[in-house]
């Protein structure tokens, strides 16, 4: 007797997906890189611009703020402490407050493209995807040479559910930087909501060729070997998620469907137990 209807088992791989590519979209936004050539005629912010970038890095988002503001008042034209206040802003979420600086720095340079790249992102965050489309194409338009640009744009489109438009994103980010496995991972993402299975295990193959740490990419290939009915090969994917994010409950679930599928009802049992006990609602 089946656990749960057929309908459930596909609807899995669609929560599943949703769910882990979550951890993937956070990981792939979370550094930009500080901008540089800005000189400034008052010899104090140097310094404090550069007390706020060791505060950034090392995680004291309050502090950096305090120097980055400290930078901007000794020299009001300083477009790079402005952006690094709204860097350190988002990674603090907040993202109102953040656009603020962009735009402060985006007025002082227009050509900035890291900061409408970064302002896309904020608008993102609060789920403005109109203002966030525009502004990372703004970024593409001055800089279309930049691979995170492109992964940003395709970020954007998942979100507005453009799954074939964020593809063509995917495919431009991993053309021009194809060393970052993030850019793979969303990629796959992007080709399994357009159903091109063998792809998915392309793309992933090459995350994991980057980074057999991925309990995202891992689960990706799971998902498209079940699609592609090779459930035992899937099963070992899983499984290598699982061993990197134990505590993911729509691995737990989605492995369950697998198992069912197989008709391992009492395995999948336990792992929907799992699922359900790690905080999975179906």
């Amino acid at each position: 007797m089946k656990i749960h209807n057929n309908k459930y088992s596909r609807a899995a791989f669609i929560s599943f997906f949703s769910l882990i590519l979550a951890v993937a979209m956070i990981t792939a936004v979370a550094c930009q890189s500080a901008p540089q050539g800005y000189k400034s005629a008052n010899s104090d912010v140097a310094p404090l611009y550069n007390q706020g970038m060791e505060m950034y890095r090392t995680g004291q988002n309050d502090r950096a703020i305090m120097y980055f503001e400290r930078a901007i008042q000794a020299d009001p034209n300083n477009w790079a402490a402005w952006f690094m206040k709204g860097e350190t802003l988002c990674a603090v979420r907040k993202y109102q407050q953040a656009i603020d600086a962009y735009n402060q720095a985006i007025q002082l340079d227009s050509n900035f493209a890291d900061a409408w790249s970064s302002k896309a992102l904020a608008y993102r965050d609060l789920e403005q995807n109109d203002k966030a489309l525009e502004s990372v194409e703004k970024a593409i338009a001055l800089k279309d040479n930049v691979a995170m640009y492109w992964n940003n744009k395709g970020l954007i489109l998942i979100d507005m559910t453009k799954y074939a438009d964020a593809l063509v994103c995917y495919e431009k980010a991993t053309s021009l930087d194809s060393s970052v496995d993030l850019y793979w991972t969303g990629k796959a993402y992007t080709q399994m909501k357009t159903k091109q299975w063998d792809a998915v295990l392309v793309s992933t193959d090459k995350a994991l060729s980057l980074n057999e740490n991925s309990a995202t990419a891992w689960g990706y290939k799971a998902g498209a070997l079940h699609e592609l009915r090779r459930y035992d090969e899937a099963l070992i994917a899983f499984d290598k998620g699982l061993a990197l994010a134990p505590d993911n409950p729509a691995l737990w679930y989605s492995k369950a469907v697998t198992l069912e599928t197989l008709k391992r009802t009492a395995e999948a049992q336990k792992c929907y137990d799992k699922a359900r006990a790690l905080g999975y609602r179906f």
